[in-house]
């Protein structure tokens, strides 16, 4: 088995990262992210508070850790169209907001109920939205997409529609992704776009 070692003392145990991220993963999706605490994840993991506290120092830094894999998906193929792309983006939404952090963790986010969380989740999304921010930035310098647009705004009128779908359908299915990708990319394509 293959054991790292961050600190002096005895090596971490990859597994014993692995399973304290996926035990956080399961409570903030089953019953949002109120229910994560040290103490929650060691009844559930069966792993001690003790060793939880020598891998994050305060729930924060375990809510961080738990959030970075759900939202660190990366960007969509470079040389996919317009439309195909914002369906990606589109599908990536659905499985962090819905598969990721649950229904719970986005009314948490909405409603800022758990500042801690939120701030998590924020972090997290900053970083894991970086390999999308460039895709579309150099979209824009290469005429794929209109001149003039601004990323981070696009990035949340994509993310904003799914959650608009959510609220006014309750789903927004594979149909609705290439329908509202179609009409996005109707829009944002620049002259050297492949519009097929």
């Amino acid at each position: 088995m293959t054991t790292e070692s961050h600190s002096p003392g005895r090596p971490r145990r990859a597994d014993t990262d692995d399973l304290i991220v996926a035990t956080t993963q399961e409570l903030i999706r089953e019953h949002g992210p109120s229910a994560v605490n040290v103490a929650a994840v060691s009844a559930r993991s069966g792993i001690a508070r003790t060793t939880i506290y020598r891998r994050y120092r305060d729930r924060q830094e375990l809510l961080g850790a738990a959030l970075q894999p759900i939202t660190a998906r990366g960007g969509p193929p470079p040389g996919d169209a317009v439309h195909e792309k914002i369906e990606w983006v589109l599908a990536r939404a659905e499985e962090v907001l819905d598969r990721g952090i649950g229904p719970g963790g986005v009314a948490s986010v909405l409603a800022d109920s758990d500042p801690d969380f939120s701030a998590a989740l924020r972090d997290s999304l900053r970083t894991g939205l970086q390999p999308i921010l460039a895709q579309v930035e150099g979209d824009i310098a290469s005429g794929v997409l209109v001149e003039g647009l601004d990323a981070d705004l696009l990035l949340d009128l994509v993310v904003g529609s799914y959650l608009a779908a959510r609220l006014r359908r309750g789903s927004a299915d594979a149909q609705w992704r290439v329908r509202i990708s179609e009409l996005l990319a109707g829009s944002l394509s620049g002259p050297n776009s492949d519009r097929t």
